[in-house]
């Protein structure tokens, strides 16, 4: 068969496709498990694998069909069997690769060096969370107790200060007893002064001279004593 056969020309993209492939697969054993590459060659291969079957499915339908007139394609019955030994070859071949990367992925991670030192580093980042859980802790109860030694001392402080207005209260009835009983002390001396005023302006209109002005004075003398007594 000449190179210039469909199926020759696919049969050489699909040997560089199935080749590609195991280079990846190989490339993806190389890899460390955390290494991000793994998932995009993972997915090739996978993209691959399903490509290729594709390929090899059309191709054995193109060969089954060949068979039953070989000679309108000038083909021979050693010509159609070697065909069909390829694709089962190849196809045999993406299903051992793709095997492999189904085995890959299941696969828990091998321990490593680095592994431990998460694990250290996670057993780390704990205990310092559990001591900085355990200082809040601490901290919040002891906001808690000066927050309830401040209210007792805020308690007592309203308590001396209700203590004191009762006392203010009471001080201030006083004077206002105070006031009303001097009040009722300058009305009394009034009413006594304005009675005094017109016993002496009846006995100065009655009297004259030097008499009249003794009497004056005497009246003097008496209503200043009144208003002295009236204020002890």
């Amino acid at each position: 068969m000449t190179s210039q056969d469909p199926f020759y020309i696919l049969k050489v993209e699909i040997d560089e496709s199935v080749h590609d492939l195991k280079q990846k697969m190989t490339r993806y054993h190389g890899l460390q498990s955390g290494n991000p590459e793994r998932k995009i060659l993972s997915q090739q291969v996978e993209a691959g694998c399903q490509s290729i079957r594709w390929q090899l499915k059309e191709l054995a339908g193109a060969v089954e069909k060949a068979s039953e007139d070989p000679a309108k394609f000038n083909l021979t019955n050693e010509e159609l069997g070697t065909r069909r030994r390829w694709i089962d070859n190849t196809r045999d071949q993406v299903t051992t690769v793709h095997e492999a990367l189904q085995g890959a992925l299941a696969a828990p991670p091998p321990p490593s060096h680095s592994s431990r030192g998460n694990d250290v580093s996670a057993d780390r980042v704990k205990e310092v969370n559990s001591r900085f859980v355990g200082t809040e802790v601490e901290a919040q109860s002891l906001i808690m107790r000066r927050q309830d030694e401040a209210l007792d001392d805020i308690e007592q402080a309203v308590g001396r200060i209700g203590q004191l207005g009762r006392a203010i209260g009471e001080e201030l009835d006083d004077q206002q007893r105070l006031m009303n009983t001097l009040a009722e002390d300058v009305d009394v001396t009034q009413s006594r002064l304005k009675a005094a005023q017109k016993r002496m302006a009846e006995i100065i209109r009655k009297s004259g001279g030097f008499s009249q002005m003794c009497v004056v004075i005497v009246l003097s003398v008496i209503l200043l004593v009144l208003v002295l007594v009236a204020f002890m």
